[in-house]
C-alpha cells in the first residue's frame, strides 16, 4: 500500500475447502483474527499478512457462485488493520489465488470442471447395523462405480447418469507457491492452512531451501508424517 513499507510479511496459504466447516462458516474476517494471533506468537515482528485463499475459482464461464462469493466477501471485509495500543500493528489482506503468487498476470482458469461418472471405484462391505438388509443397496452403490449398472442385461452405464465436481491444479498451485516463498528466506514466513498430507512434499522441500514454514491444521490430528516435519524444523499446530 502507498505510503507502508513493511518490515516482515507473512505469507498465509490457505486450502480453502479443507477447512472445517465452522471455520468457513465463521466467514473471512474471523479466519484473519485467527490467523493474526497465530501469526503473532511465532513472528511477533510481522506488520503484514497476506492471505491467499486456493480452490477452484473458475470453471468455463469465469468466477463459480463460490468464487463470486468469497470476492465479494474480501472486498467488504479488506483490507484489514489490526491495532495495538492505538496504533496500526499489522495490516491483512486477503485474496483468492488465481495465478502462481510470483506470476499474477498468467490466470490459472478453468480449475473447477464437471466430470461424468462416479469419481472412485468403491469397495463394499456387509453392513451390520442396516435397518432393511433384503432392501440395502450398498452393492447397487459399489456396482455403479464400476461403471455400469447392477441389473445383468442392462446396457445404461454410470457415464450417462452421474457427474461429479472436481478441482484441478489447486493443489500444485498452492505447492509452487510455497516453494517459491520458501526461497525468499525467513524474513517472509509462511503459514500453511490445511490438514492434506498431498502438501506434505512442497513443505519439506520449502523447508530445505531455508523457509521459515508452520502448518495450521484445523482439525486434531496425528499426522503420518510428524516426525519427518520435525526434523525439517517444520513447525504444526491447531487453527
Amino acid at each position: 500500500m502507498l505510503g507502508f513499507s513493511s518490515e516482515m510479511k507473512a505469507h498465509v496459504l490457505v486450502d480453502y475447502d479443507n477447512l472445517p466447516d465452522t471455520v468457513r462458516r465463521s466467514g473471512l474476517a474471523s479466519l484473519a483474527r485467527t490467523v493474526h494471533r497465530t501469526v503473532e506468537i511465532h513472528h511477533h515482528s510481522a506488520d503484514e499478512i497476506g492471505i491467499r485463499l486456493y480452490g477452484g475459482w473458475y470453471d468455463t464461464h469465469g468466477l463459480t457462485q463460490a468464487g463470486t462469493c468469497l470476492a465479494q466477501e474480501i472486498g467488504a471485509s479488506f483490507p484489514m488493520v489490526v491495532a495495538t495500543n492505538g496504533q496500526i500493528g499489522c495490516r491483512i489482506h486477503c485474496d483468492i489465488a488465481s495465478a502462481l503468487i510470483d506470476t499474477p498476470a498468467d490466470l490459472l482458469l478453468h480449475t473447477f470442471r464437471q466430470r461424468k461418472g462416479i469419481r472412485s471405484r468403491l469397495t463394499a462391505a456387509r453392513v451390520p447395523n442396516c435397518a432393511n438388509p433384503g432392501s440395502c443397496t450398498v452393492q447397487t452403490v459399489a456396482q455403479w462405480s464400476r461403471g455400469r449398472c447392477h441389473i445383468a442385461g442392462c446396457s445404461v452405464s454410470a457415464n450417462s447418469v452421474f457427474t461429479f465436481n472436481e478441482q484441478k491444479l489447486v493443489d500444485t498451485l498452492l505447492c509452487c507457491d510455497l516453494i517459491a516463498l520458501a526461497m525468499r528466506g525467513e524474513t517472509e514466513p509462511v503459514f500453511l492452512v490445511s490438514d492434506d498430507d498431498d502438501m506434505v512434499p512442497a513443505v519439506l522441500l520449502g523447508g530445505r531451501l531455508g523457509g521459515a514454514i508452520h502448518i495450521l491444521e484445523g482439525r486434531v490430528r496425528q499426522s503420518a508424517y510428524g516426525a519427518l516435519l520435525q526434523r525439517y524444523n517444520i513447525q504444526t499446530s491447531s487453527l
